[in-house]
This record gives C-alpha cells, structure tokens and sequence, in this order.
C-alpha cells in the first residue's frame, strides 16, 4: 500500500515537473520570438520596433502577437509610422525545425499608418529609403545594415492578409492646425498577398527572412494606401511614394489584391485656419481701437474722438 502511494507520488511530481518544464520552455519561445520579430522589424525599417507580447501554441500551431510599433522617423512629430493591433499566424508544426517555416494563414488586423511631410523632408522616406539597403535595389556602394541574430529562419506564407487598414497622410507634419494645411485619410479594408517566399510551387521557395517580410508587409500596405489615395493624396506626394515602392521591386507576382469600396476623406485644415487669423487680427483691431479710446479719455486735453 505504502508502495503504491510513493509510486502516486512520483508520478505527481513528474507530472507537475513536466509542466514546469513547458511552462518555461513556452515561455522562453514567446521570448524569443518577440525579440526576433523586435529585431527583424528594426533591422529591415531603420527605425525602432518594439511588440507587448507574443504567445506561441506549441501543440496548437497558432501564434499570436500584439501591440507591434515601429517607431517614427526622426524630426517627425506623429506618434508612430505603424501600429499593429494584433496578428494570428497558422504554423506547420512539421516545418517547425526545418530552416524554412510553413505558415499556411498570417491574419495582421487594425494596422495605423502615419505619413508626414515636414519641410519638404518625408517620413516615409527613411522607411523606404533602408528597404531599398535590404532588398538589395538601393544605393550598392553603400553597404547594406549587418543582419541581426534570428535571420537565419526563412518562412513561406500561403495567405497573407491585412485587415482594418487606416494610412494618415499629413502634408506638412506640423503637429497643430498651423503646421497641417490638408490632413487626408484613408481606410483600407484589406489588403492580401499570396504565396509569400515562394520561387515556385508547395514549399521549394527560399522562404523570407522576418526582416524581408516586415518590409513585403510595409509596402504592400503603402501600395495600397496609393490605390485608395488617388485623387485625395497630392500629385506630388503620390508620384513621390508611388516611384520609390517601384523601386523596390514589383508585388505583382504575390497577387496584390486591395479589397473594400470605403472612401477617404480630406480635411482642409489651411481653409480653417486662414478664417481663425481673420477673426484673430479683427479682434486685435477692435482691441486696439478701444484701448486708444480708453488712452484718450485719460489724457488731459485729449477728446476721445481724438480731434
């Protein structure tokens, strides 16, 4: 008998070390995950990106993240370029340790973009201007930023969907009603890509780096933002944005799709403010004229009519 309750015990206590054990091990995996994604999204954009959590389904295949931004360019005073609400993934488990993952579904939903122009200078342009290093199509005699730890895992998404895109576009960057003459913004309901790292048919493709796939992510986004923005977004601007995505290369081949009749709207700010100075200087006026009638009825020998 008493042989049999040391036997239950052990087996209690093995039970309760297993779980132990995969508590860490799963969240030692969530770690590495979320610093791998940290890391990919600032090597492949030149700006910081930080994630609140990542969770990984060792024996479900799903993964999950929230909370992802990537952190805006220097001397722009919006709040971030991107913000990621939250992102589902469906994983291969049999792909799981080999150098190439399968993911047959990305799901990202209620990604924000901020675009800005401040000075003739573009936020955006940081952004693309460090794609171009990454993908290899800008400048060559300029080496490209060292790859970071975690680049070494390549992945394959079948169905790669974006939904509850809103793009920002504020011409001037200013901040405040003085500095934004037109504020235009545009929602997206979804946008997709397909077969994502593939060269040819099933797995055979090379796969993408998390830094290539941040980047495929940013542009189809903008590429899209241009679709929807035309006619709302300046010709500058736009002929701006639409040359440097071409620039880095053509989606076409990962059947672009951008789905959803919304529309966008422009908010002409510079109209609003131009009326606000009016009111401000005929109030300085009125201000002045009393405060010279109020000097003259102080001033001995002064009429107030100032004769």
């Amino acid at each position: 008998m008493k042989l049999i309750k040391l036997l239950a015990v052990l087996v209690v206590a093995v039970v309760l070390l297993v779980v132990v054990i995969g508590a860490v091990l799963v969240s030692q995996a969530n770690k590495v995950a979320r610093v791998a994604i940290e890391k990919g999204g600032t090597y492949a954009l030149g700006v910081q990106t930080t994630l609140n959590d990542a969770s990984i389904g060792v024996l479900s295949g799903r993964f999950g993240m929230s909370g992802l931004r990537v952190a805006n360019a220097q001397g722009f005073p919006g709040p971030h370029f991107l913000t990621l609400g939250d992102a589902s993934v469906a994983v291969s488990l049999g792909s799981l340790n080999k150098p190439t993952v399968e993911l047959p579904h990305l799901n990202l939903n209620s990604i924000d973009v901020r675009l800005e122009k401040k000075d003739g200078q573009t936020n955006y342009n940081t952004i693309l201007e460090n794609l171009k290093k990454v993908s290899g199509s800008g400048d060559e005699t300029k080496p490209a930023p060292k790859p970071t730890e975690g680049d070494g895992k390549k992945f394959v998404i079948n169905d790669l969907s974006i939904r509850n895109v809103t793009v920002h576009v504020d011409l001037l960057g200013g901040g405040d009603a003085l500095g934004a003459l037109t504020k235009v913004t545009i929602p997206i309901d979804e946008v997709k890509l397909q077969n994502v790292g593939k060269t040819g048919t099933g797995v055979s493709g090379t796969g993408v780096s998390m830094g290539e796939l941040t980047g495929i992510i940013v542009q189809a986004v903008l590429a899209a933002a241009v679709e929807k923005g035309k006619g709302l977004i300046p010709g500058d601007i736009l002929g701006d944005l639409s040359g440097q995505l071409a620039s880095l290369g053509d989606l076409s081949n990962l059947d672009l799709k951008v789905l959803g009749d919304a529309k966008g709207t422009v908010e002409e700010v510079g109209k609003k403010v131009e009326e606000a100075a009016k009111d401000a200087a005929k109030k300085a006026e009125d201000a002045v004229k009393d405060a010279t009638k109020a000097i003259q009825g102080l001033i001995p020998g002064q009429k107030k009519d100032g004769k």
